[in-house]
């Protein structure tokens, strides 16, 4: 399971470590080589960070844009369960029952697909009775057809259920849509570049400013924190809402079996 606050402090123990091995072998080293002071060691410190908040606000838009796909793809499945639901209440029974029962199974197993998604094994297994649970709405709508409400409706229940499932797999992929570890990597290497690079430059400077400093690499963890926490999207203080689903699954399971 991720922990967003676990990874915030190490993220920005490893910069400020970093930084201080940086501090220390310009101090170590320096009778070989000095780095430029004034302004140029300014200039070389500002450049780096300038650079690395570049970096990090493009993987942030990246994790940003992978979250709202997500979100949105739990409001568009919602939206399509609603959809069929209200459909099938047009059909005869015991079509229609059937169906109010297969669809009340349906949203609370799509709801478990969010919340199982962090362990394969229960994913697998929802993803496995999400297909058996398709398959039986599927075999009960087509019996609906051949009946004289089912062939009024015949198009757009169709096309609502096939639109819903559909939106089952659409967040499948959206829930493996990461941000390219390549990037990442770079990403990281760069913040602990920086840090070493500002270490270097304020020994030359000849003094550590370690409160702010210390300051500024919590900062740079918080924001790498919060980028690996919003990628995550299973487990993690930044999830995806599943409020639509719950309003659904409340509304289907209202619906009374005909006497």
């Amino acid at each position: 399971m991720f922990n967003a606050i676990l990874s915030w402090l190490g993220y920005s123990v490893a910069l400020i470590l970093t930084m201080e091995i940086g501090y220390r072998s310009y101090l170590r080293f320096r009778k070989w080589r000095r780095l430029p002071g004034g302004e140029a060691s300014d200039f070389v410190m500002s450049t780096a960070l300038t650079l690395l908040a570049l970096l990090i606000a493009f993987t942030f838009s990246i994790a940003h844009s992978n979250f709202v796909l997500r979100r949105d793809l739990v409001t568009a499945e919602a939206t399509a369960i609603s959809t069929t639901h209200l459909r099938q209440q047009l059909l005869a029974n015991p079509q229609r029952d059937r169906l109010n029962a297969l669809m009340q199974e349906y949203v609370n197993v799509r709801m478990e697909f969010s919340t199982e998604r962090a362990d394969p094994a229960a994913l697998a297994a929802v993803q496995k009775r999400t297909a058996q649970l398709q398959s039986a709405i599927w075999e009960v709508t087509d019996e609906a057809l051949d009946t004289p409400a089912g062939q009024r409706i015949a198009v757009s229940l169709l096309n609502a259920t096939n639109e819903m499932f559909d939106d089952a797999e659409r967040r499948l992929a959206a829930y493996d849509a990461r941000i390219p570890q390549r990037i990442l990597r770079s990403v990281h290497a760069f913040a602990l570049g920086s840090a070493l690079l500002v270490g270097l430059t304020l020994a030359a400077m000849g003094s550590r400013h370690l409160l702010s400093t210390s300051g500024l690499f919590l900062l740079v963890g918080l924001a790498l924190s919060l980028i690996s926490d919003m990628d995550n999207g299973a487990t993690g203080l930044i999830t995806t809402s599943q409020a639509p689903m719950e309003r659904v699954a409340q509304a289907i399971a209202m619906e009374r079996p005909s006497p």
